[in-house]
């Protein structure tokens, strides 16, 4: 018994040294030597991969590659070898931990234009050996400081046409409809941020309503974050009564971009194919006819009426005249010449000219409360002080506000387009009619910028001519 007792102790610490010896070499060794490992095929899964949906040009665009079970001190990676317009920004590795544990290495690229991009590989070394991870292909957008707002006319058939400012873009599909019926068709804004104003014409030879207004129309600004999403507008109704070449009717529209432009923004000139429509005449049992049409005559193809241009002499005249106003008391015989003259031209919205005579007056005005309100502060009445100290204030702001309107440079627009950029290169962005009155707001190297209500932009300085200049 005494032996078999010994026997048993003798094997109870044989197995107690075992489990010793097993705990530590799972100690010393670690998950290095009985944890899962990277396997060659598990490499050959890896892929570079973009971080955000959305990734655009002249922006960093974040890659990430993750490398399970591989601690970051036994990883290495090098810069990749990138095509013209590709650009490196950083690079950096770190440890993660989520489902597994491993490596992750960031790479921050600059794409300097817009469109699918293929990159060969990331060369990482990663178990003694120098293995090339693919890179998944990555489209990138188009900047959206670099996108202006361009309108969309949408048709109930599915018909679209893209009013941008390089022009309308054509389809090869022409929208065509008959005479008396009516045509529905809704106008979206895309790539725009707000709209600023909104106005349309009624036109003539045709029955046009506005079925529906949006919300974006009341001036609501969007989110920033770039979309490229078409938001309605408006939906109308244009029914043409006459057949032959139509056109929709006048829309404008000044919607801010992205990167916060005005750009003036209208309908295209999209000739509608406008059919006869005549229809059969039908007899009742009482022998009467029937007719259901009353447009069957033909008429030539509607065309848009634009006004005359005023001539260069005119509008020089127009400016001298608001010259001689300007010095002149208001409502003289200065301003009741230039009235007519405009009138004579067909401008019947014209603007009013502030006159020296007004600086000189609220000056003058603004003195002499000042000289009452001295003379108050000296004989200590308090009912004196306040009173005049009203006075004296308001006509102090209407001297700063007559004085500034006076100086701020105007001239007589001599008609033509303005365009976004002091560049005779870029696109014409809006159209100010000639002989009309605009606010220059800045000069450079012969071009100035001129705004006119809702339009504005860059024109040469024989384009205009000064007024009391």
């Amino acid at each position: 018994m005494e032996k078999q007792r010994k026997n048993r102790k003798i094997k109870f610490n044989n197995g107690l040294l075992k489990i010793y010896i097993l705990a530590g070499l799972l100690f010393i060794f670690g998950h290095d030597t009985f944890a899962q490992r990277l396997t060659f095929s598990m490499i050959r899964e890896l892929r570079v991969v973009a971080v955000n949906q959305n990734n655009f040009s002249d922006n960093d665009c974040a890659f990430e590659l993750k490398i399970p079970y591989i601690k970051a001190e036994n990883v290495q990676a090098q810069i990749p070898d990138l095509p013209n317009g590709v650009n490196f920004v950083s690079l950096r590795r770190s440890e993660y931990s989520d489902s597994e544990t491993g490596t992750k290495i960031e790479l921050w690229l600059n794409f300097s234009e817009a469109g699918v991009h293929r990159l060969k590989f990331l060369k990482v070394y990663l178990n003694n050996s120098w293995y090339g991870i693919p890179f998944e292909p990555i489209t990138i957008l188009e900047n959206p400081r670099n996108i202006l707002p361009q309108l969309v006319v949408s048709f109930d058939d599915g018909t679209e046409f893209v009013q941008t400012r390089k022009g309308p873009q054509k389809t090869k599909k022409r929208f065509s409809t008959k005479a008396g019926v009516p045509v529905i068709f809704t106008v979206y804004l895309q790539y725009g941020v707000q709209i600023v104003s909104f106005n349309y014409s009624v036109p003539k030879n045709a029955i046009f309503r506005e079925l529906e207004r949006y919300d974006i129309t009341r001036g609501t600004l969007r989110s920033s974050e770039f979309t490229e999403e078409k938001i309605p507008v408006a939906q109308f109704e244009w029914e043409p009564l006459y057949s032959g070449d139509q056109y929709l009717p006048d829309l404008h529209i000044v919607a801010t971009s992205y990167n916060g432009v005005r750009v003036d923004l209208k309908l295209p000139e999209i000739p509608i194919n406008v059919l006869e429509n005549v229809f059969e005449s039908e007899t009742e049992n009482d022998g009467e006819e029937l007719f259901g049409y009353a447009f069957s005559k033909k008429v030539t193809p509607s065309k848009k009426t634009e006004k005359a241009p005023i001539s260069i002499e005119n509008c020089e005249k127009i400016a001298q005249l608001r010259t001689a106003e300007r010095h002149s008391i208001p409502f003289t015989a200065e301003y009741r010449e230039r009235k007519e003259f405009e009138r004579s031209l067909d401008i019947t919205e014209s603007s009013f000219e502030p006159t020296y005579f007004l600086v000189k007056l609220s000056l003058i005005i603004f003195a002499f409360f000042l000289l009452l309100l001295l003379a108050m502060i000296f004989l200590k009445k308090l009912h004196g002080i306040i009173v005049f100290s009203v006075f004296t204030i308001f006509f102090l702001v209407e001297s700063i506000i007559t004085s500034v309107v006076i100086t701020t440079p105007y001239a007589i627009f001599k008609g033509g387009e303005v365009r976004p950029v002091p560049e005779l290169i870029s696109s014409e962005s809006a159209s100010i009619e000639s002989g009309k009155r605009v606010r220059v707001e800045q000069r450079t190297g012969g071009w100035v910028f001129v705004h006119f209500g809702n339009s504005g932009g860059w024109v040469t300085e024989d384009r205009i001519v000064f007024i009391d200049k």
